[in-house]
């Protein structure tokens, strides 16, 4: 009775974690000049000697995990990882002299967002020495802290003292509770890094089907103190996507790679997993994401033992690509422009390099090379003189886009100078408003690196005269003598042939007559690495222009209009292209520039006369520009 006269309370709570056993270590010596310890260590079950000798040489295997028979409980709470199953027993002792009624028990987990109720009974009973014992499952979902709180609520004897702020219930005093809290961290088993690549080469980019897959590799990394063995690792893609699993082997049956021994990860080892998605849905035209948007793929599904067969499973949060952001603009400068810091006069390229007179009379502008169109250089750039401005000209033709895209490679039967074909297909898309055509003619260009011309070593056959010495100035000296024709002949032959260097570029640009054709540009590389153009493997066969058939972009194929009553429209044009591969090996293909030669918006108009008001535009402008378009494998 004095133990219900005193403070406490009549019951009593005990919480104990249910984990697996492990195998207890004990240090065994080992002797090998006496046969019956070698004995001894060769009877027992985890010993790795023979009980037979090898022929001639001594038996000095052991074990050095110093494991026994026995299996031992954990001493300690332990660690807790997440994906784990949290397992614990909770013990109600009725320590009173008497019987104890209307227990309940409430044993919740509570962590930083939530609050998990794990168990909840009401109405028990113990007699006095009496154990109410319940066992509690929670699979840990979360990092960070954990409290598991268990609270009792018992109704007091007739006749006994009750426990001072005990009771919650003014109106049931005999009704009492308390409460004991439990915390424990959940730390991480395993390190997840993904890094997502998408495909680069040209042979992927100009494919529909290759150039918008996403390549997930994912590194896993065991950090517990416990080597694992993963029994499932598999990928849920989002919405949208289709996954190919790369670790896998080429078999009829889905069977890992790391299968087997390589299904156990050592601690602190490290994977490395791909993950091959593809978007359910293709489309002609590049899909283009905003900068800094995310892209939802997936997340990743992992389940493992531990050695001692205690299961995990984590499921990974949803793994996503995110779009670079575009490259942050620098603010303009608070000073005037007359307060700028200029640059006096031209920097030389580099030392001792002739420098070219900015002033001289009569000398084009040398920021052009010969024979190169500006066209390709800056597409739009008003650096030649303009034609007189056409009444269709005050009018701006909407943009104009095209991708180009690659059908079929017949890859197994290329070798070297055999020709093949390359099915080629052009995506033109347009904004065109409703009641409007747009006639569009195309020409595809083939590129070759620029020929560099060798100065002829023959000799010039000298004058008849003797040639006179200059003194290096511009003055010329008087001379006596008579005028040499068949020299100057000569001279001016030769000088005609020879190109010159500030010789001003034809204008691609300008507006053809109705009765010529439109003047292409030379079919070279342009820009500071043409050189680099020359490693192609695999030349062109036929023209090295081909023009396309007219396409006709119409209104009346838009779905939806905008509120505008604007919306794009597109055309894919279908060709072939015939190459021959000069090289055995890996080569690659190309390159290609896309003209577009006319360009024609007919506005149709509804009245009480119908007119047709039409813009056009006869200016060969490069809409885009391919070094590389296919990549080969010619054998011989």
């Amino acid at each position: 009775m004095s133990a219900m006269d005193g403070p406490a309370h009549l019951l009593s709570l005990k919480v104990m974690r249910v984990s697996r056993p492990a195998l207890a270590s004990s240090w065994q010596p080992f002797y090998s000049s006496s046969p019956s310890f070698s004995a001894h260590s060769s009877a027992s079950i985890l010993s790795l000697q023979g009980a037979t000798p090898l022929p001639g040489h001594p038996k000095t295997l052991r074990d050095l995990t110093h494991t026994s028979e026995l299996l031992t409980l954990p001493a300690s709470f332990g660690s807790i990882q997440l994906g784990e199953t949290f397992s614990s027993c909770l013990c109600v002792n009725n320590e009173a002299q008497v019987e104890v009624m209307d227990i309940c028990l409430k044993v919740e987990m509570q962590t930083v967002t939530a609050k998990v109720v794990l168990s909840e009974s009401a109405g028990q009973q113990l007699a006095p020495g009496d154990t109410l014992e319940s066992v509690v499952h929670h699979e840990i979902k979360e990092l960070g802290q954990h409290v598991l709180a268990c609270t009792v609520t018992y109704r007091l004897p007739p006749n006994a003292r009750s426990v001072p702020g005990a009771s919650e219930d003014s109106n049931d005093p005999g009704l009492l509770t308390f409460r004991k809290f439990y915390k424990f961290a959940v730390t991480n088993p395993l390190s997840v890094k993904t890094k997502v690549h998408t495909p680069k080469s040209p042979s992927a980019t100009l494919s529909p089907e290759e150039r918008d897959k996403v390549f997930l590799e994912v590194h896993i990394q065991n950090l517990t103190q416990e080597p694992m063995c993963f029994g499932k690792m598999s990928f849920e893609c989002s919405e949208g996507w289709d996954v190919q699993d790369a670790n896998v082997q080429e078999s009829e049956h889905d069977i890992s790679i790391f299968e087997g021994s390589l299904a156990v990860m050592q601690p602190q080892d490290m994977r490395q997993y791909i993950y091959i998605l593809t978007p359910k849905q293709t489309t002609t035209v590049p899909v283009v994401h905003a900068p800094g948007s995310i892209i939802p793929l997936g997340r990743l599904d992992i389940s493992w033992r531990t050695s001692f067969g205690e299961p995990g499973r984590l499921l990974t949060s949803v793994l996503s690509r995110r779009i670079p952001l575009a490259p942050v603009q620098q603010p303009a400068p608070a000073l005037p422009p007359y307060l700028r810091r200029n640059v006096v006069g031209p920097v030389p390229s580099r030392p001792q390099s002739p420098q070219l007179v900015q002033s001289r009379p009569g000398s084009p502008s040398m920021g052009i090379r010969p024979a190169s169109p500006s066209i390709t250089r800056a597409i739009g750039s008003a650096g030649h003189p303009q034609s007189p401005i056409q009444p269709s000209a005050l009018f701006s033709l909407p943009p104009l886009d095209v991708h180009l895209i690659v059908r079929h490679v017949p890859r197994n039967t290329i070798a070297i100078e055999k020709p093949f074909d390359i099915s080629f297909a052009l995506a033109i898309t347009s904004p065109i408003q409703r009641d409007h055509r747009r006639n569009v003619k195309l020409a595809i260009q083939h590129l070759q690196p620029p020929r560099v011309s060798i100065p002829a070593t023959s000799p010039i056959t000298e004058p008849f005269t003797p040639r006179l010495p200059s003194s290096g100035q511009t003055t010329p000296l008087s001379a006596t003598g008579t005028f040499n024709y068949a020299l100057a002949h000569q001279k001016i032959t030769i000088a005609s042939a020879r190109p010159v260097d500030n010789q001003p570029e034809p204008d691609f640009q300008a507006r053809q007559s109705d009765d010529t054709e439109p003047t292409l540009p030379p079919p070279y590389y342009d820009g500071p690495d043409e050189l680099r153009h020359m490693s192609h493997g695999a030349v062109f066969v036929g023209s090295s222009a081909v023009f396309l058939p007219p396409v006709v972009l119409l209104s009346a194929n838009l779905n939806e209009a905008t509120k505008d009553n604007i919306a794009a429209a597109e055309a894919i044009v279908e060709f072939r292209q015939s190459f021959v591969p000069l090289r055995r090996g890996f080569s690659t293909v190309g390159g290609l520039r896309i003209l577009l030669v006319e360009d024609e918006l007919f506005s149709e108009e509804e009245q009480e006369a119908p007119s047709i008001q039409t813009y056009n535009s006869r200016r060969v402008r490069t809409l885009r520009e391919y070094d590389v378009v296919a990549e080969i494998w010619a054998s011989e």
